[in-house]
């Protein structure tokens, strides 16, 4: 199994990653999460980006 598991991963997975660990994160009691829409959205954009060099 050479070449498989954690350590197979390329930057950009490992950066996206990175950004999505905890994104549900609840900001405080009786309010929304840690990361808006707006924030992860602007996520996106940037790993479509970092995906395409």
């Amino acid at each position: 199994m050479a070449g498989r598991g954690w350590a197979a991963w390329d930057a950009v997975s490992w950066w996206a990653l990175n950004l999505l660990h905890g994104i549900d994160l609840p900001a405080g009691e009786g309010s929304g999460y840690l990361h808006d829409d707006e924030q992860v959205r602007a996520w996106l954009d940037e790993l479509r980006k970092r995906r395409e060099i």
